[in-house]
């Protein structure tokens, strides 16, 4: 997989989001080593439903960047 910011190659990876009660969750996505860009599944996900918006008509922020 190519970085979209930098177009390195992007590393998979383990990671554990560690909550605030003690509780973990470990999934798998992928890093970056030259610019630290991450993506996972869900952020994968995200960005498909907001770019499915904006297909259907959203409005898009007058300062916002395009991903």
């Amino acid at each position: 997989m190519e970085c979209e910011r930098c177009h390195a190659m992007m590393l998979e990876e383990a990671f554990e989001d560690i909550g605030a009660d003690s509780w973990s969750m470990k999934f798998h996505g992928w890093r970056c080593p030259v610019c630290g860009n991450v993506l996972d599944p869900v952020i994968l996900e995200n960005r498909s439903l907001f770019s499915r918006a904006m297909g259907a008509g959203a409005r898009r922020r007058h300062n916002a960047r395009a991903l």
